[in-house]
């Protein structure tokens, strides 16, 4: 929570791209993320990585607090769940995915579209994939435009 009031985001788009938060689970998800970069894939310079401990710990109130500040989207990358579920704290990320719903009520109740926090699932040998998730969520959010929030 104090990591996301502490980021830094320019009032107006102009200033560079859209600004990303991704919350990504410290198991599967951001080991992917460090492997992918230590193989020199890359993604888009706006998005802010935060780790955590796990999706099923995401507070809601963290991504209100992020699309209030202005982020233009919030991306939580966990683990994969289902019948090959990998999840260390049992069922985090399927926690967070029904979670998710209430955080989309909640944006549309404030004018903010529900697609501007998305959520998709990593394993950590899929570090080849993981830069094309941020690009492809990267491309939504550039063709939404700015958070209303931006500037407030």
């Amino acid at each position: 929570g104090s990591m996301i009031r502490e980021m830094q985001v320019p009032a107006k788009i102009e200033k560079g791209g859209p600004r990303v938060l991704i919350l990504a689970c410290e198991n599967d998800a951001y080991p992917a993320l460090d492997m992918a970069a230590l193989r020199q894939k890359s993604w888009s310079a706006y998005v802010r990585i935060i780790p955590v401990r796990c999706l099923g710990s995401v507070n809601a109130i963290w991504v209100a607090d992020a699309m209030s500040k202005g982020i233009d989207g919030v991306l939580l990358l966990g683990c994969k769940y289902g019948d090959d579920y990998q999840c260390h704290f049992v069922k985090g990320s399927e926690l967070c995915n029904r979670r998710k719903e209430n955080i989309s009520e909640s944006l549309k109740r404030l004018g903010v579209e529900a697609e501007r926090v998305d959520q998709f699932q990593v394993a950590i040998d899929e570090y080849d994939t993981v830069p094309g998730m941020i690009d492809e969520f990267m491309d939504m959010i550039v063709k939404m435009g700015p958070n209303p929030f931006k500037g407030y």
